[in-house]
């Protein structure tokens, strides 16, 4: 019997976000190439090597033909991860999900609710080992973590943590996703920061918020500029290759920011999802429905 934090509970209700994220080389660090560039091409005149300044004035040029200020590189995660999440030929999508592991300090952190003789062996660890072979026996094609990844009040370095917890998923190179719980944020780190954080690692679709200038048009786009939370986003999942729903979505799947902790003083206990939330969501669902509906 594994001797363990439990992985799956029913504390947290969240969903699924789409597109995966991008690295971006903004304008500032493509100007920062040229001028560096430019510089050592100066140095090679005075030092009279004019036919390596003219290597480098070539280089320059090529660099301004084709870096724009929007030039982007996208990160590993993205390079590896698949363009469409999409059903197998065989119908079936497989989402293990993961919820309230309560990450803290590896090793150091020992476990809870388990026999005397198992405190000494028993740490964050474990739930990394029984993770590993839970993805290794069920071979998933997403990871969904749900919540309460680490617990902010024994976390001495949160990222550290999040890496940590987070480490199982990226080491398969298997698509993940997640969402925070009520504890997560009760470190260092707000949660704007943790989303932030985890937005940026290998082989995540996790996304900070809608982004209401490529999901919405114009008018549309005002109305969620301020959706409550962090973690609030949609992924959509396409029919089996070389079906007539390869290209259509047929399984949406939400995650929402069911936040921490009540900011009303005289209304104690957890937080709860807000009304912004569920406007934005039933827009995407909405807007959802028009293909399935036409096909």
């Amino acid at each position: 019997m594994d001797t363990m934090p439990t992985l799956w509970n029913s504390t947290k209700v969240a969903w699924l976000g789409w597109p995966a994220s991008l690295m971006f080389v903004g304008p500032s660090q493509t100007m920062n190439m040229r001028l560096s560039v430019l510089e050592m091409a100066k140095e090679m005149m005075k030092k009279k090597m004019a036919w390596v300044a003219l290597a480098m004035a070539m280089l320059l040029l090529l660099l301004l033909l084709t870096a724009s200020p929007s030039s982007l590189f996208v990160a590993s995660a993205a390079q590896q991860l698949p363009g469409l999440l999409q059903f197998s030929h065989n119908g079936r999508f497989k989402i293990l999900q993961v919820a309230d592991m309560h990450y803290a300090n590896g090793a150091e952190t020992a476990c809870e609710d388990v026999l005397p003789n198992q405190f000494a062996s028993c740490s964050d660890l474990n739930t990394t080992t029984f993770l590993n072979r839970m993805i290794e026996a069920e071979k998933p094609d997403l990871i969904v973590f749900t919540g309460d990844n680490i617990y902010g009040l024994d976390v001495k370095d949160p990222v550290i943590s999040l890496n940590a917890a987070f480490a199982p998923a990226v080491n398969a190179k298997i698509p993940w996703a997640a969402v925070l719980g009520n504890h997560d944020q009760e470190s260092t780190l707000t949660r704007a920061e943790l989303m932030s954080h985890i937005v940026t690692m290998d082989y995540t679709l996790s996304r900070l918020n809608p982004d209401v200038a490529s999901e919405f048009d114009h008018s549309d786009g005002q109305l969620f500029n301020n959706v409550d939370g962090y973690g609030n986003y949609n992924l959509e999942v396409a029919g089996a290759a070389g079906s007539e729903l390869e290209k259509k979505s047929v399984l949406n799947l939400y995650f929402v920011d069911s936040g921490d902790y009540s900011t009303i003083p005289s209304l104690g206990g957890y937080g709860w999802i807000k009304a912004s939330q569920q406007v934005w969501l039933k827009h995407v669902s909405e807007k959802l429905q028009v293909p399935l509906k036409s096909f």
